[in-house]
């Protein structure tokens, strides 16, 4: 078995990409080939994947929807140029699988999140302007006309995204849950940490600035709990993505003067993001129904407690095994941990063990490699018929 994998572009280590490195160096270890096909990837990156061959095709920068249109531009020339050499195509992430409908060979689309439904479903898209909103809606057309004829077989991580998949695409995907890198955040003892945040009662938000991750609400909560809870801080871990929106952060964070109860991290690597996981208080997680997934349980592994949002596609599985709070009440939350930090914390540990006896890498890739068969049988199958 070969197996080609699309994305976008990496331009931030975040879950999707330790996804994607997770996946291919479990396809290497076990004898099966595979390659990346992208438009751009950062080093870090790059040098943590064994044997994976790593294909870039470059597009142009432009506007917003010219980026969108050279980079599936770009990703169908790519296919056109490599795909002969494959048994099987993997797209990951918006708008890979826009790409990979012209492939002649089986596709497994691995929709971590329906990114162009949830785009045009967004408050904000009625603030776009019309040319592009033309251009979004024209394209989600297209996919749900023709993705199921081009697409036979898709991957999500859990049963929210099951259902609202098929309620966009009208055929049913199959759920893996995504691993979590226990060993690496179940081990954070000898990590170091700042002197000055020693006193404090830290609240951890991790992820990139966008609406989806609601920095908002996290500082919200802050702002109501300052003066109940003094020494208080906030740290919001996670890069700009959104500018705009991390602008109307920082001036909340000034309206309100928070400057002492918050601290914006920016963007943070793997070892950074350890410790901020090891030493804060809790993790609050206010996130709509986008990405987010892996956080949490990385959390987990630390045996810290977390609050999250019941619109966090993955709540069900956290409010089912009791292992965090699940709720839209955070001001509530906080206060619940900060007063009893010993039933929380015994919480949090009945939720690492969870995270090490049920959502490992080698379990999410075993699967995956067992669609990637069943997709290729079928395939063969057909045409054997015709």
């Amino acid at each position: 078995m070969k197996v080609l994998i699309i994305y976008p572009k990496f331009y931030v280590y975040g879950g999707g990409e330790v996804l994607l490195v997770r996946l291919c160096n479990y396809l290497t270890r076990n004898g099966i080939k595979n390659s990346i096909l992208t438009t751009h990837m950062i080093p870090e990156i790059e040098s943590d994947l064994t044997e994976t061959e790593v294909i870039i095709e470059k597009h142009k920068l432009r506007n917003e929807t010219k980026v969108i249109q050279n980079e599936i531009k770009a990703l169908k020339k790519g296919l056109r140029k490599h795909e002969g050499k494959y048994d099987i195509i993997n797209p990951h992430n918006f708008p890979t699988e826009v790409a990979a409908m012209k492939s002649s060979k089986p596709v497994v689309w691995m929709c971590n999140e329906p990114e162009l439904y949830l785009t045009i479903s967004h408050d904000d898209f009625k603030k776009y302007s019309l040319k592009i909103k033309y251009y979004y809606n024209k394209l989600f057309l297209y996919e749900k006309v023709f993705l199921k004829k081009n697409i036979k077989h898709a991957v999500v991580s859990d049963e929210y995204n099951a259902q609202r998949f098929m309620n966009i695409y009208r055929f049913l995907p199959c759920v893996i849950h995504y691993g979590i890198d226990y060993d690496y955040f179940s081990k954070g003892e000898d990590v170091n940490w700042d002197k000055d945040f020693l006193n404090k009662f830290v609240v951890l938000h991790v992820g990139m600035f966008t609406p989806f991750k609601n920095q908002l609400e996290s500082l919200r909560a802050i702002a109501q709990l300052k003066d109940t809870i003094p020494n208080i801080l906030l740290i919001l871990a996670g890069g700009g993505f959104d500018q705009k929106y991390k602008e109307q952060c920082e001036d909340y964070v000034k309206a309100n003067k928070l400057d002492s109860h918050v601290l914006f991290k920016g963007h943070i690597n793997r070892e950074e993001l350890r410790e901020l996981y090891y030493h804060s208080d809790l993790m609050i997680h206010p996130i709509k129904s986008q990405g987010g997934w892996l956080s949490p349980f990385e959390m987990l592994s630390a045996g810290k407690p977390i609050i999250v949002s019941t619109e966090m596609t993955s709540s069900y599985i956290i409010e089912r095994e009791n292992i965090g709070i699940v709720t839209e009440d955070y001001i509530e939350a906080i206060l619940k941990i900060y007063k009893d930090k010993k039933r929380y914390n015994l919480m949090a540990e009945q939720g690492k063990r969870f995270v090490r006896e049920n959502l490992t890498w080698d379990n999410f890739c075993s699967k995956m490699v067992e669609i990637y068969s069943k997709s290729i049988n079928e395939a063969k199958t057909s045409s054997k018929i015709f």
